[in-house]
């Protein structure tokens, strides 16, 4: 099962020529996106508007979502700095619970970080950077 809308972003921001390493990402990105993680990410919804608001919940799961999908993509890089920050991102976020000081300030912070460390990136990928930048901002609006 593919997923339209991202095949689009690919086809509509990338070159005719797609690199390996894009393909390959592609293909991570199907794999991580399957029902069970549909319903993961769900329970975790559910558990964290126990504890805070629904709004709350919902950016919580959604950066904790990124880190573990992130993780899955680009599992072939160096434990540190790169996988370092994506378990950083996880804990962040679900320290979002005690206090939603922590995943704003690493929200934004990995997120700038990351589209600085990887400038170089296709377009494509830089949307769940900019993703990450815009979760701690509505961390902001929404606490």
């Amino acid at each position: 099962m593919k997923i339209k809308f991202v095949e689009r972003l690919f086809e509509t921001f990338g070159s005719k020529k797609s690199s390996k390493r894009i393909e390959k990402i592609k293909k991570r990105f199907y794999e991580a996106i399957s029902l069970p993680t549909i319903i993961l990410v769900g329970l975790l919804i559910r558990i964290a508007t126990s504890f805070v608001g629904w709004i709350r919940a919902i950016l919580i799961s959604w950066g904790v979502l990124d880190g573990v999908i992130s993780n899955y993509i680009y599992k072939e890089e160096r434990f540190f700095p790169y996988q370092f920050l994506r378990y950083g991102r996880i804990i962040a976020n679900l320290s979002g619970i005690i206090s939603p000081a922590i995943p704003i300030i690493w929200n934004i912070s990995d997120g700038i970080y990351s589209m600085i460390i990887y400038e170089r990136a296709h377009i494509v990928e830089n949307f769940s950077r900019l993703g990450r930048v815009l979760n701690g901002v509505m961390f902001v609006a929404f606490s």
